[in-house]
Parts: structure tokens; C-alpha cells; sequence
């Protein structure tokens, strides 16, 4: 789909890095260390730096892995990606992200009975719970990582951007390198915040984990809905053109 590297590209993976450098994993549990952190503003800095390179270096690794298994596949499948009955499927597939986005929106979760925050509040619990070991860090970091993996649409959508990208597998884990230190960026600059100001940079980071907790239950839904229309909008003219007889299958 050409159109859509046309759509997003470089910008396209540099703002879905910064969607993703707001989530449970990259920003709440982040703050979360910084607040509750025992010693100095310098030492808790340090272990909440630790705790990101750990979940970077998990995010890098697995997009490499992904990457690596994606580059090939859609090298060979290519010609039946571009098929008008595949572009149709890809067409509703949008479409339903679409519907699928409203029903993640808080608001929604909310009138169904069900609590938008819940998820921010238990990984506030266990951040807490493992913010004076670096062992225990790493553990947590790990553990983010591989629960968050399944549900980071925009890091898998920038999978995708990259394989559209038709770049080598070489090229494209720089590429990832650069995205995974866009999306540790904002919690390393609170940590160097916590480093230089202490105790002072108490109130804001306070009011960057309230921020970061309503933020996250509600980015997953904005992220859903825009690339459900940017997959629609790619596919629906090939989809439209093959149902009303304009393109031969």
C-alpha cells in the first residue's frame, strides 16, 4: 500500500513514537519511580533510567525480531496484498477499528460499568512495590513489556509503516533504534527533572502521573480510530472499483 508510506512515513513513525511514549509502560510507571523513589533526587533517577532501558531495549529486540519475520512475508505475498478482494477485507477490517475505537473510549467503558483507569492504578501498584530494587526493576520492566506488547497498536502499526517502507532489515532497526529512544525520551527528560531539582520536582511530576494515567485510558482509542481511517482511506477506491466493475480480479 504506497499510499499509506506516502500518508505516514518518518513523520508517521516519530508520531506514533510519541503516542506510544505515553502509555502505562513508558510513562506512568516511569513517574510512578520518581515519585515514590527512596534516596537521593540522583539515585532514583538512575533506577528509573534503568527501569527504561530495560523496557527500551525489550521493545527494540522485539521489533527487530518482528521486522525480520515481516520483511520476507511481505516480500512474497506482495502481488496478493495488492489484490482488489484483499483491499475489500482490509477496507472492513478498517472500518471495524473504527467502531472498535469507540467502544475503548473511556466514556464508553465507563457507561458499560467498567473503570478506564483500572489497568493505570494496578501498575501504579506494582511500580511502587519494586521501585527500591533494581532487580525487581528490571523484573517490572520486562513484565511491561511483554503484557503492554500485545495491545501497543501504534508500535505495531509503525511495524508496518517500516515494512511499506521497503527498507532492509539493516536500515530498518536503526530506524526502530531511533523510535524506541523517542518513545523513553519524555520519562528521561523527567528523570533528569528529578536529578537536577529533587524534592522540588515533586508537584509536577505529580501532575504528569495524574496527566499520564487519563491519557493512557484514553490514547489507545484515538490511536485505534485514526489507523482504522487511514486503512480505510487506502483501501476503500481499489474495494469500491472491484465491487461496482471497474477493476478486473
Amino acid at each position: 500500500m504506497e499510499s499509506l508510506m506516502d500518508a505516514a512515513g518518518p513523520l508517521g513513525l516519530v508520531l506514533l513514537a510519541l503516542v506510544d511514549s505515553t502509555s502505562i509502560g513508558t510513562l506512568v510507571i516511569p513517574v510512578i519511580l520518581l515519585v515514590v523513589g527512596r534516596g537521593g533526587a540522583l539515585r532514583v533517577a538512575g533506577r528509573t533510567l534503568l527501569y527504561l532501558a530495560v523496557i527500551g531495549v525489550f521493545y527494540l529486540l522485539l521489533g527487530i525480531v518482528l521486522l525480520a519475520g515481516l520483511l520476507p512475508l511481505l516480500g512474497s505475498v506482495a502481488h496478493l496484498l495488492a489484490a482488489p478482494q484483499v483491499m475489500l477485507v482490509l477496507a472492513v477490517a478498517g472500518v471495524l477499528l473504527v467502531i472498535w475505537s469507540f467502544r475503548l473510549d473511556p466514556k464508553a467503558i465507563a457507561r458499560r460499568g467498567g473503570d478506564p483507569e483500572a489497568a493505570a492504578r494496578r501498575w501504579t501498584s506494582r511500580a511502587r512495590r519494586a521501585s527500591g530494587r533494581p532487580s525487581l526493576l528490571i523484573g517490572l520492566a520486562l513484565t511491561a513489556g511483554v503484557i503492554e506488547a500485545a495491545s501497543m497498536i501504534p508500535y505495531l502499526a509503525a511495524m508496518g509503516i517500516l515494512a511499506d517502507m521497503e527498507v532492509g532489515l539493516a536500515s530498518g532497526s536503526l530506524l526502530l533504534l531511533g523510535y524506541c529512544v523517542v518513545m523513553v525520551l519524555p520519562a528521561a527528560l523527567l528523570c533528569g527533572v528529578r536529578a537536577l531539582l529533587g524534592g522540588r520536582a515533586d508537584a509536577l511530576l505529580d501532575r504528569v502521573h495524574e496527566w499520564a494515567v487519563k491519557n493512557a485510558a484514553g490514547s489507545l482509542s484515538w490511536v485505534v480510530g485514526i489507523i482504522g481511517v487511514l486503512i480505510a482511506l487506502n483501501t476503500v477506491g481499489p474495494a469500491l472499483a472491484w465491487l461496482t466493475g471497474g477493476a478486473s480480479s
